[in-house]
């Protein structure tokens, strides 16, 4: 592999690329039940696609679905999911205005079955990392590092 620079999130434009600005606010929409990290790539797109001055992104759903990696049918139910959750919103296919999301204490009160699966998945965390500490500890104990 060849060697390659860090990605320097302050200056994203630096040597000319141009970059997607997903919104820190969209993370907590992962714990939405429609919602998926995939998902939040395809809102990417959708924001990358978007046309301040005519006021909408307007890729076809086969343009989408090549971007995004998925048969069109597939590309065209998650759009309806993004648009559930409220992060775009269309008149119809093909025609999409990417909307800011909501803070996380605004995503939670409006999606409070979100909330749930946050905390279902908060928990389970907790518990891998309390075994976790509970091995180390067991191990330190065996090889006589601890008292």
């Amino acid at each position: 592999m060849e060697n390659r620079k860090v990605f320097d999130k302050r200056n994203p434009t630096k040597g000319d690329r141009n970059f997607i600005p997903l919104p820190s606010d969209a993370r907590h929409y992962v714990h939405h039940e429609r919602m998926s990290a995939e998902k939040l790539f395809l809102y990417a797109l959708i924001i990358d696609y978007y046309n301040p001055i005519e006021g909408h992104a307007f890729p076809s759903i086969e343009t989408l679905a090549l971007k995004y990696g998925k048969a069109p049918d597939t590309t065209s139910r998650h759009l309806d999911d993004l648009k559930a959750v409220e992060l775009i919103d269309f008149p119809e296919k093909g025609y999409y205005v990417p909307l800011v999301p909501l803070d996380e204490e605004a995503f939670y009160r409006e999606f409070p079955s979100a909330w749930e699966l946050y905390q279902k998945s908060y928990q389970r965390c907790e518990k891998r990392k309390q075994g976790g500490r509970d091995r180390m500890r067991q191990w330190r104990l065996e090889k006589g590092y601890a008292e």
